[in-house]
């Protein structure tokens, strides 16, 4: 860093030079203005001038202290004289602007003198040494080693090669967690264990056991697989934050949180992109409850009443066992009294900040979902099926529905499934809607995540009956008050009725899924209407037109190279 820094200053005082460093032009050499005359003045006229120089500072005419001076003027007064009156010498003056014909010209470049004079040149050469030769190939070989060790999403080579080759299309969420933080990252120098470690990390596992125990039924243990000491330290840190045991050390604290945050971005770059690229539809789901765990802090199949402040391992069951209370969007159902004696275990502040906070979390529904052959009012084998889906917040707090620029659009949910024409439109016309609508999603309320987090979703669209997803997860990232998506598949080979899953989930609170069952009828070809017969709508030209002439001189020649051939076979 050091080094980085007086390079820029260099740079900068470099720069500062430059600007104010006055640049000397170097002056031609102009035999009129040597003489004091105009240029294009006759022989007189130079003559006359030359004279009256040549008594002016003639060496014989001057003072002593003049002489030197004298004699170079006399010097170029006769050279500016000569090429004014000798033809050749003013030619080359005119062409080259020197009366002697070209002359080569040098050009070099100034180093101040520190670096040229020779008693400070081997210094000059040791610090030329040591930057070429040592700090220059450190650093450029401490980048090429670094890039090397990286792929493109900013993931270590090894932790992709660990994830490819333990992933499974059929595993569990906790087998999951282990495979995460078996990654080579957690093993880096600012993260991995240390010996000075063991005491605190002990006294963490026991109250991450304790409270697993009471309010999980699942006791947490070491990993069986992956047994190494860092993995073991990712594993606790990472479920200290989805139990919300606090950690007494700082620097442990500290830890904990970088552990979080590159576990998102591990499950979202790394595994999941492996789960989607094999079109594993149980495994991308749950590793999409993954991340909704590390972003809320808190453990597989909570409550999502616990995102609510206040509202804690403690209290939660309580509210459950005593109200029936679950959700966030059970609660936003209730009346304003309801809530109050529903959350009757919160103090007025509490129960205050806990349904400010629930207002915010959003309620998605599907408002409509559509499958369609552009164009086609049936779904045909291996024809290419459209779905299209919109999606709104119903606690949205603006209803800002984005109509794009100049652009009449129509809502979808008024589109009949019959109407092909509207429907054709709508798609044509949503890839020039969609790059004029992006807007900012909303953060999300994680008060356990360390920075700030957009509330974004994943809609996912797979088969029933195989289990696979048939298009990857789609990203929303702008989803504020309603979006469409656009989405396009083969339809399967055979004619049949399918059955899909379209589900919506949140990538930063848990409780807030849809999912909705959609069926696809396949039926064979013959079903569609035929298509309209083209009519040919051209007339015989009439006979003494000039066009009737011709085609009938195109049959004559013809029929005649017809005659021809038939004579030629018969020969």
């Amino acid at each position: 860093l050091g080094l980085i820094l007086a390079g820029w200053a260099l740079i900068f005082l470099l720069s500062y030079k430059v600007k104010t460093t006055e640049v000397m032009e170097a002056k031609m050499w102009d035999p009129y203005e040597i003489l004091g005359i105009d240029n294009g003045e006759k022989e007189e006229t130079i003559t006359r001038a030359y004279r009256k120089l040549s008594l002016k500072w003639h060496p014989d005419k001057v003072g002593k202290d003049l002489k030197e001076k004298a004699g170079e003027m006399m010097a170029e007064i006769n050279r500016a004289h000569k090429t004014l009156t000798n033809a050749e010498a003013r030619e080359n003056y005119e062409k080259y602007g020197n009366p002697d014909g070209m002359q080569t010209q040098s050009m070099g470049i100034a180093l101040p003198k520190l670096l040229v004079e020779a008693h400070t040149s081997p210094f000059v050469l040791a610090l030329y040494g040591l930057v070429f030769g040592f700090i220059m190939p450190f650093y450029v070989g401490r980048w090429w080693y670094n890039s090397t060790r990286y792929q493109k999403d900013h993931i270590l080579n090894p932790t992709m090669s660990t994830f490819f080759k333990n992933i499974r299309e059929h595993i569990s969420q906790r087998n999951l967690i282990e495979l995460l933080t078996a990654a080579s990252e957690f093993a880096e120098d600012d993260l991995k264990y240390r010996p000075a470690d063991e005491a605190a990390l002990k006294a963490l596992v026991e109250k991450i056991r304790r409270v697993s125990q009471i309010y999980a039924n699942d006791m947490f243990s070491a990993p069986k697989k992956f047994t190494g000491k860092d993995v073991w330290k990712a594993n606790i840190l990472l479920h200290a934050h989805f139990f919300r045991v606090k950690i007494d050390d700082g620097e442990l604290a500290d830890q904990q949180q970088q552990v979080v945050m590159t576990a998102l971005t591990l499950v979202h770059r790394g595994l999941l992109q492996i789960s989607t690229t094999h079109n594993w539809y149980t495994c991308s789901t749950l590793l999409m409850n993954i991340s909704q765990m590390l972003v809320q802090g808190v453990y597989c199949y909570d409550a999502p009443l616990i995102q609510l402040p206040g509202i804690t391992w403690e209290n939660q069951p309580k509210i459950f066992k005593e109200k029936n209370l679950y959700s966030n969007h059970q609660l936003m159902r209730m009346t304003g009294g309801e809530q109050r004696k529903a959350l009757s275990l919160l103090n007025d502040k509490q129960f205050d900040e806990a349904i400010q906070v629930a207002k915010t979390i959003p309620r998605l529904e599907i408002a409509r979902v559509l499958l369609t052959v552009v164009g086609d009012k049936a779904i045909t084998p291996a024809s290419i099926v459209t779905l299209i889906v919109k999606v709104r917040i119903a606690n949205a707090p603006n209803k800002i529905v984005p109509r794009g620029k100049g652009v009449a659009v129509a809502d979808i949910e008024d589109i009949s499934d019959e109407d092909t024409a509207a429907i054709e439109n709508f798609v044509a016309d949503f890839g020039k809607r969609e790059k004029e609508t992006k807007q900012t999603p909303p953060e999300a309320y994680c008060p356990y995540f360390a920075g700030r987090k957009d509330s974004q979703w994943w809609l996912s669209f797979a088969n029933y009956q195989s289990g696979k997803l048939v298009v990857p997860p789609v990203r929303i990232s702008d989803l504020v008050s309603e979006r469409v998506v656009v989405l396009q598949f083969q339809a399967p080979p055979q004619k049949e009725t399918y059955r899909f899953h379209l589900s919506i989930k949140s990538d930063s609170y848990i409780g807030n899924d849809v999912m909705q069952e959609v069926q696809m009828t396949v039926v064979d070809r013959s079903t569609l209407p035929s298509e309209p017969a083209i009519v040919d709508d051209i007339s015989e030209p009439e006979e003494d037109s000039i066009a009737a002439q011709m085609a009938q001189l195109r049959g004559q020649q013809a029929g005649a190279r017809r005659g021809d051939d038939e004579s030629s076979d018969e020969d």
